[in-house]
């Protein structure tokens, strides 16, 4: 009886299994039961801000398990008024590629509007239409105002005082300068949050004086709080410290010096951007991934400038010499992108960072096997390959172990011995296991959001070389940093 109860358990299992394979999991290709796409829905974006870069989330859509193809048919203010050309031509919206290498539809439908576009405070709705195909069958749905935006004013969030020491004399009508909007919607109001005993400011105009009848026996240096309303949606920001506003107060007027701002210094001690880089391996050759730009001792001569903050700084290097022979490598270390506006007026900008070559033996016709390039980019935004990379050797200012002249365009790996088939050796510029000091001048690239630095390891041969055919060598980087000298 069990036997038999066994068997019958058995038929029905392989019945219900076939049934489900053949009815629950083989796709139904028949046009002709398929709908239009439905149930589109976008998360509503309430903090945009005006004028800037916007991404949406990705959409959810039910199409029956049929890839969606996307399109922003028009868009309207709060008002309902349709967006002109010069709204719409800044917006755009992901699709899927079938084109490339391996199909990506991880962003399909996301609406990106482009930084820089006309998108001013206010609400904003998209009309937006999904379309699929089956057999030559189209299958198409318009959702009208199915995404939704919400954008505010762009917040100050660069305010500068030039010069930032400045001196207000008691008994006089002597003020601060008037600080400049360096960003945000001037749309504001200024308010003093500390030292409200000894300072007054001009709501309108930001403009610091000494309240009526202030006065001191000797001279007091205080670092205020500045508030920074927005007329237009009633946020605010706050400004304060010694790379902000310092004023002294005195009787006697007094001389203060200019002062220069490290605004970015990164630490370089661990692979990562919170310490101011990332790496990219084009070409690994023989070095493993964990040993290409790793952590050494910083720069001896770079330690007289470099600030307390970046106390615990490192120095990167690689090595592309394994087992006496070098391979072909190729890899690039970017520094963490800048945004240089914020010093557009009243500063000398540069960046200055410390290299050195080290073991670098010429190939047979005298040339250097490998060399560190360095490079910008304004338009880098996470994908090396995709960037516009200009180099920039040919125009740093050098130093070579902090001695000697200061030569332009950085010096010819190695000793500059044997033959010079490029005609770029100098003897009396010998950079072999020597620090160099590098600086490049950013005047020139005061409107730029996007500044990024690039250094390249970089291979010349083809073929692994080894004693006399050549080798390699290793390259450091230290001391990577950005600075704004008052003028």
């Amino acid at each position: 009886m069990k036997k038999t109860f066994y068997f019958l358990t058995a038929v029905l299992m392989i019945i219900a299994l076939k049934s489900c394979n053949e009815d629950t999991f083989m796709p139904n290709t028949d046009p002709a039961s398929y709908g239009s796409p439905v149930d589109l829905l976008y998360a509503d974006i309430l903090n945009a801000r005006e004028y800037s870069k916007l991404k949406s989330g990705i959409p959810h859509v039910d199409t029956n398990d049929l890839v969606p193809t996307y399109e922003v048919l028009s868009g309207k203010n709060g008002e309902g008024e349709l967006l002109d050309e010069t709204f719409m031509s800044d917006v755009t919206i992901d699709n899927v590629d079938f084109t490339a290498e391996e199909i990506d539809y991880s962003t399909a439908g996301r609406i990106i509007i482009a930084d820089g576009n006309k998108f001013g405070p206010g609400d904003y709705y998209f009309t937006i239409k999904v379309s699929t195909s089956l057999d030559g069958k189209i299958f198409e749905t318009t959702f009208d105002d199915v995404f939704h935006i919400q954008v505010g004013p762009q917040l100050v969030k660069d305010l500068l005082y030039s010069p930032i020491a400045q001196n207000l004399i008691v008994g006089t009508d002597k003020t601060s300068t008037k600080p400049y909007l360096l960003s945000g919607n001037k749309d504001v109001t200024f308010a003093l949050l500390s030292q409200v005993d000894t300072l007054q400011i001009n709501t309108e105009t930001g403009v610091i004086s000494l309240v009526d009848g202030y006065t001191i026996t000797e001279n007091e240096t205080i670092f205020p709080t500045v508030q920074v309303t927005s007329n237009i949606s009633g946020e605010t920001t706050e400004f304060q410290g010694s790379s902000f506003l310092m004023i002294v107060i005195s009787n006697e007027p007094v001389d203060l010096p200019r002062q220069t701002i490290f605004f970015f210094y990164p630490t370089l001690q661990a692979e990562n951007t919170l310490y101011g880089y990332k790496k990219d391996i084009i070409t690994e050759g023989a070095i493993p991934y964990a040993k290409t730009w790793i952590q050494n001792a910083p720069s001896n001569i770079a330690a007289d400038e470099r600030p307390a903050s970046a106390s615990g700084a490192k120095s990167l290097m690689t090595n592309s010499v394994i087992g006496g022979w070098s391979d072909p490598h190729e890899s690039d270390v970017i520094i963490n992108s800048q945004d240089l506006t914020k010093y557009s007026l009243g500063y000398d900008v540069s960046t200055v960072f410390y290299t050195k070559n080290q073991y670098v033996e010429y190939l047979v016709d005298g040339s250097t096997p490998t060399d560190l390039e360095i490079y910008y980019s304004t338009d880098y935004d996470g994908d090396n390959s995709k960037a516009t990379w200009i180099q920039i050797n040919d125009q740093i200012k050098c130093k070579i172990n902090n001695t000697g002249e200061e030569i332009i365009g950085t010096p010819y790996p190695g000793d500059q011995k044997k033959a010079d088939p490029e005609g770029k050796k100098d003897t009396s510029i010998n950079p072999d296991a020597k620090w160099v000091r590098n600086e490049f001048d950013l005047n020139n690239f005061k409107s730029e959001k996007n500044f990024t630095l690039k250094f390249k390891y970089a291979s010349y041969f083809t073929e692994p070389i080894k004693g006399t055919t050549g080798r390699g060598g290793r390259y450091y980087i230290s001391d990577v940093h950005f600075k704004a000298s008052e003028e």
